[in-house]
């Protein structure tokens, strides 16, 4: 008996586990249900003249 709720118990984690991979790819999108999106489009904004930054050598 004891057999046979640990089997259920890994059916349902591995149901879980596959359920969260899918909702992580972002397939629940259409319904409403999306991940937090790790993109950060306001950082550029935050930046101060990137065009002006100048990378160079340190003479040794």
């Amino acid at each position: 008996m004891k057999h046979l709720q640990l089997r259920w118990l890994i059916l349902v984690l591995m149901i879980l586990n596959g359920l969260f991979y899918i909702w992580q790819e972002g397939a629940f999108t259409a319904w409403g249900w999306a991940p937090p999106s790790p993109r950060e489009p306001e950082r550029p904004l935050q930046q101060i003249n990137p065009d002006h930054i100048e990378i160079t050598r340190k003479p040794s």
